[in-house]
Order: C-alpha cells, then structure tokens, then sequence
C-alpha cells in the first residue's frame, strides 16, 4: 500500500579495496563501463562482451524462473527457449570469465561481488553473477527506517484479509493424512512453559527453506524422492557479522562509500577460503555502513562480514546460546579485533570510532534463523543448482508448496519473486496473467 520506502544508496554505493587498486562503483551502467574501460583500455572489446553477455543470460534466469511455476503448456517452450543461451548461463563464471577477459586483475575486479551470492567465481554459476551484476546496475537502495520496515508494512495487510503473524511459534512438523498436507503442528514457547498447537488449512506453504522442508518438517515414512540428494548437498556460505556502533559518522574520515568490498588478494578463491580469520588474520572483508537511515532516529553504524567455516565451530554447536565455554567468546574476541584491524589498515582510524561491536557467528545464525551450520543462503549457486527439476513451487506431497529463495534465487529480490511464483501457481494455470493484471491495476490506482 505505498507504505514501504525505498532510498538510494548515496554515489559511489561501492568500493572495491585490493591492495594497490581501489575502484569506485556508481550506479549508472554507462559510468560503470566508462570506469572500467578507463582503468583497462585494453580490455575495452572483452568488456563490452561481458555486458552483453550479462544481458543475455539475465534474461535466461526470467525464463528458467518462469518454468518454475506455469502450467506445462507454456513451460515447453519457454525450456526450448531457454536451451539457446543455457550452455553459457550454466558455466561456472570463472569458465567465462577465464575465456574471454585475460587481466587476472580486471577478472578480479568483475567479481569482486560474489559475496552476494555466497560462492567464488570457481564455484558459482555464471547466470546468478549476471543477475547480480545486473540487479545493482542502476545502484542500491535501502528500506528507509531500516529493513526491519518490510516486515511492518506487509503484516497490516496479511492481517488485514484474516492473517495472523505470530512470533515465538517454532513448526517442527507438517501434518500428512493420507497423503496431503493438512496442517502444522508448532511449539509455542513463552517464559513459563511449551505449548504444542496444530494448525489446519487447504494449502500449507513453506518458506523454511528446501532443506528443513524436506529433511526435518515432513516425517520420514513420507517417500521423498530427493530427500537423501538435499540431505547431502553442502552448506555454504556461513559467515561471521561483525555488528559496530559508531561514536560518530565514518564519513570523517573521508569515506564516501557505504559497501565496500576489500581484499588482501585478487584471487577469490583465496579470498572465500579466509584460513587465517580465526588467528585474527582475515584475507577479505565486506564492509558497510548506513548512517542517518531515518532523519527521526539518526545512527551511525556498520557491519562488517566476512566468510568462514563452519567447522571451526562445531565443537560449540551443542551448547546453549549465550552460554557457550570460555574458549568460544576468547575466540569471538579474537576474530573481531582482527576484523577491525583489517578494516584499519585500508581506513586508518576506523577503529578509533568504534563505541561498541558485537559478533554473530554461524551458531548464532543457526540459533536465530534455524538455516542450517547458519548459511546465509539457500540451495548453493552452483551450475548444478539450475539443473535439478524439483527446485520448484510443487512439492511430492498434494497440498504442500515451496516458496521462497528456494523456488527462484539468493537475496531478498529473489524471494520475493519465489512469493510471487507461488501465489500465481495457486491461483491456478493462468495465476500469472490474474497477478499481472492485479498489479496493473494497483498501479494504475495509485499513480
């Protein structure tokens, strides 16, 4: 209802910190393209040819992601279509980027992001870089108020046509009768006890994630096809966030930037691996920092993140939250001082701002988000992701739908497209024309 607004990230939205380069990112493609052919003109061919090609596979992404959720009528040809630029949506993007850009530096530079999806340009699919290279453009933007905002502007409308959004209520089952899923059965946790509850509907969805979905919610007398295929695929992604108060705006110290993606080294791979952040050692950070996000509560703060493995802490994973040994927060300790050390040593007297900092783990994750060894992500952007015919609205089990980054693809927009994919799948075979024609008229409405 217009309630939600968006803000744009002030100019340049990004750095990209290496050693003995650092390169400012505007929010404008024609700027970008310029900067880059600026820094690398002899790279000026190959680059247009990345563009283009970013394009071109954005626009396979629009069609797996509609094969994901329309009747079959229209999802065989949309898959014939698909098949003219799938062979090079599905390679891993240091395959393209190897091929056709030869400066390891300037390879380095295109990839700077892969943060936003989790994976090295080694390991990730081509297609879900293009779509991040594409999504930011024209910019960033942030909720104003904070993202906290989203969650407020949509539950006044879920409760107002008869929802209920409640808190503290963990499902740890989806109820099966005769084979369809008719309810959910939840804990209701408060100070003084637990109180199981069942829940009844026609429709159950779940936007827990494919794997808690199908591995931990549904029971397993209930034939899963491809349930030991999930149960076996790797977590990744698991970082550390390191949370800052600020004395005051970082921007005295020059900084004019809000996300910066700073490195030790210009091979990602290395990069991702991060072998020394727990001797307080870190070889690659993300930095970000949001002041003033509302003129009516001004903050300075950052965050600083950084990837890491989730072994390291399994030794931990047993014991309660926020009562965990000694060694764990001597360890916790140590990575945050060796993240703002980092962060310091590119912005010198970053650290002498700092009036507060605390770590979140890949526990903590796990314990808030129930995502599991706490990965920031769903199901990996690999190749192989993009191949498996059951990442989809429709699950084995009638009356049971996906939803979610695991229907389309990682980050917030992505979800967002996997709540629309679902809501036009159960509005029937031609749920995408109605929804369509919905929006058209809102929009019409409120303009």
């Amino acid at each position: 209802n217009k309630k939600l607004k968006w803000r744009r990230i002030s100019e340049p939205f990004e750095r990209l910190v290496y050693p003995d380069l650092t390169f400012n990112v505007f929010g404008n493609e024609n700027t970008f393209k310029k900067d880059l052919i600026k820094q690398f003109p002899d790279d000026k061919k190959a680059l247009r040819k990345y563009f283009k090609d970013v394009k071109t596979v954005s626009r396979w992404f629009t069609l797996y992601y509609l094969t994901r959720f329309v009747p079959p009528f229209l999802r065989i040809p949309l898959q014939i279509m698909s098949t003219i630029s799938q062979k090079k949506s599905l390679q891993t993007t240091s395959s393209y980027l190897n091929r056709y850009i030869s400066n390891p530096k300037l390879r380095a530079i295109l990839t700077s992001q892969w943060g936003n999806y989790g994976l090295p340009p080694s390991k990730s699919a081509f297609v879900m870089h293009a779509i991040v290279v594409n999504h930011f453009i024209t910019g960033g933007y942030y909720p104003k108020g904070g993202p906290e905002e989203i969650a407020k502007s949509i539950m006044p409308n879920i409760e107002k046509h008869g929802g209920r959004c409640l808190v503290n209520h963990n499902v740890n089952k989806i109820i099966i009768k005769n084979g369809k899923a008719i309810g959910v059965r939840v804990e209701n946790e408060t100070k003084s006890n637990t109180k199981i509850s069942d829940y009844y509907a026609p429709v159950i969805v779940s936007n827990a994630g494919a794997f808690n979905t199908y591995t931990k919610l549904i029971p397993e007398n209930i034939h899963i096809p491809f349930r030991e295929k999930i149960a076996g695929m790797d977590s990744i992604s698991q970082c550390v966030a390191l949370y800052v108060g600020l004395k005051d705006n970082i921007k005295t110290l020059g900084i004019k930037a809000s996300n910066h993606w700073i490195y030790s080294t210009y091979n990602h791979d290395k990069n991702y691996l991060n072998k020394n952040i727990l001797e307080g050692k870190p070889s690659s950070c993300y930095l970000s920092t949001m002041t003033n996000r509302d003129e009516n509560r001004p903050v300075n703060t950052a965050i600083i993140i950084a990837y890491v493995n989730f072994d390291e802490f399994k030794q931990w994973q047993h014991q309660k939250s926020g009562k965990r040994d000694k060694e764990y927060y001597l360890l916790k300790k140590k990575i945050s001082n060796g993240l703002i050390n980092f962060v310091n040593k590119r912005y010198p007297g970053f650290n002498k701002l700092i009036d507060y900092a605390e770590l979140a783990t890949p526990l903590t994750s796990e314990h808030f988000t129930a995502h599991p060894e706490g990965a920031m992500y769903g199901f990996p952007a690999t190749p192989e992701r993009y191949k498996h015919n059951w990442i989809k609205v429709s699950t084995p089990i009638e009356g049971l739908y996906m939803t979610g980054a695991d229907v389309s693809g990682l980050g917030v927009v992505c979800s967002m497209l996997g709540g629309f994919a679902t809501a036009c799948f159960l509005n029937g075979s031609f749920g995408l024309f109605k929804l369509m024609a919905k929006v058209r008229r809102y929009n019409r409405t409120a303009a």
